[in-house]
């Protein structure tokens, strides 16, 4: 008898409709706390900044060139090594043809210096010679037509013995000019450093003008980037900070010491350069550029927890288990949190994980 009654209490709930079955677990569901995460919303720094990627540079740097075109004799230097301002010889171009250059021009002057020499002796002759006969017709012993013969070879010699000068003068100049070319011709390091570049090699040709190697001072290394235009007047130089990350990792802060005096019409951006205190820093390496405008303490709660309600931007508040929806004002976001300017209160716990399931009221439970 009992195992019957059982049977039959089965059976009846076996024959109840699916519909109140699955409405009363919606209830239940709806009744049960919901599972979440949650944090205090705690002051925090946030910072009005903006970030670019910029590019290390020696600040002291020369592309040494050559000041006359030839054949490169030698090139002592390779990329890599050590130079000393004033003392490393860096190439020589041409030296046989530019030393013959010049011995033929001192030769010139040789030649124009005999001619000027020459030329002073025969003006010497002549002069006298015009200086007697002008004394000889004042007496009348000669003739004016004798008188004004020797009168023209004076004035002719008093001409050719300027124009012998004169020559002087340009043969020395062609001496100057050939001297000049021969010391160009030695490449001397302008700057002490490392040669990180040679565009040249010896026995080719090297053309006036253009760099056959680069020299770089690595003792003092700059971050140099470009900035959007409308950052123009907030950058101040000597004064406005910036945070460095090269090749991935932190390396410190650099204050701008250069902002460039125009903004570049076309790309509507203009430069800025600070010296990086890193000492493993080398040109050449990606540097991010974060540059610091303001700086301010402010609540803070993740932005995830940020949702948008009736429009607006909203949290949920866990109050004794109850999520409230919240709206807040926000302002700056940094580093995966965002500043509240007003509508909460300090500590108040915020939910972070399950807020999109949450409705305004519902019980829940912070994990």
């Amino acid at each position: 008898m009992r195992r019957s009654v059982i049977l039959l209490a089965v059976v009846i709930a076996g024959c109840r409709p699916q519909e109140t079955v699955q409405s009363e677990q919606t209830e239940s569901a709806q009744t049960a706390p919901l599972m979440v995460r949650a944090m205090e919303a705690t002051p925090r720094t946030f910072e009005r900044r903006v970030t670019v990627q910029g590019t290390l540079e020696a600040k002291r740097f020369a592309n040494v060139a050559t000041r006359i075109g030839g054949n490169i004799d030698a090139l002592p230097v390779d990329k890599g090594d050590t130079v000393e301002a004033g003392v490393t010889e860096l190439f020589q171009i041409d030296a046989v043809s530019l030393k013959n250059a010049l011995v033929a021009a001192q030769q010139q002057w040789a030649v124009a210096t005999a001619a000027v020499a020459a030329a002073e002796a025969t003006q010497e002759k002549a002069e006298k010679d015009f200086e007697r006969f002008a004394r000889l017709h004042q007496a009348g012993t000669v003739s004016d037509n004798e008188f004004e013969t020797r009168q023209m070879q004076h004035k002719q010699a008093e001409a050719a013995l300027a124009l012998a000068r004169a020559q002087e003068k340009q043969a020395e100049a062609h001496v100057g000019v050939a001297a000049k070319n021969m010391e160009d011709s030695r490449g001397i390091a302008p700057i002490s450093g490392i040669v990180t570049k040679r565009f040249k090699e010896p026995g080719e040709q090297a053309d006036a003008g253009k760099p056959i190697l680069r020299i770089e001072d690595l003792s003092t290394i700059e971050a140099v980037a470009f900035l959007p235009a409308e950052y123009y007047g907030e950058v101040t130089a000597g004064e406005t900070k910036a945070r460095l990350r090269i090749s991935g990792k932190e390396a410190g802060e650099m204050i701008v010491s250069y902002k460039s005096p125009s903004i570049n019409s076309t790309l509507r951006t203009f430069e800025i350069k600070g010296a990086v205190a890193d000492p493993a820093a080398v040109p050449g390496a990606m540097a991010e550029v974060t540059l610091i405008f303001s700086s301010e303490t402010r609540l803070g709660v993740p932005t995830s927890a940020v949702l948008t309600r009736n429009g607006k931007p909203s949290v949920f508040v866990v109050n004794d288990g109850v999520a409230t929806l919240t709206a807040v004002t926000t302002g700056l976001h940094n580093n995966g949190f965002t500043e509240i300017l007003s509508g909460l209160p300090a500590n108040a716990l915020v939910i972070t994980e399950g807020q999109s399931q949450v409705r305004e009221g519902q019980s829940v439970t912070v994990l």
